[in-house]
């Protein structure tokens, strides 16, 4: 059995976002082509790019409530038999 400490990672909220802005693009511009309905493109822009700033806002915010309630908790003294 290890008792060492895990390292804890971090989320790639970044990348995520990336991601969910490539994939909402994609959907955007395949459906433009299917169904053949027009765009307003930097309307849709400039909303794709809101959004995900809204969601990195709201991840930064949550992971450094979480960091914040991690240092009140009191660590595990060490082992000494390690």
């Amino acid at each position: 059995m290890s008792l060492k400490p895990t390292r804890e990672t971090k989320f790639p909220t970044g990348t995520l976002v990336f991601g969910l802005i490539l994939m909402v693009v994609a959907v955007v511009s395949l459906s433009n082509s299917l169904f053949e309905w027009t765009l307003d493109t930097p309307l849709l822009f400039i909303s794709v790019v809101a959004l995900a700033g809204i969601i990195m806002i709201i991840s930064g915010i949550t992971s450094a409530l979480r960091r914040n309630e991690r240092s009140d908790e009191i660590p595990p003294p060490p082992n000494p038999n390690v």
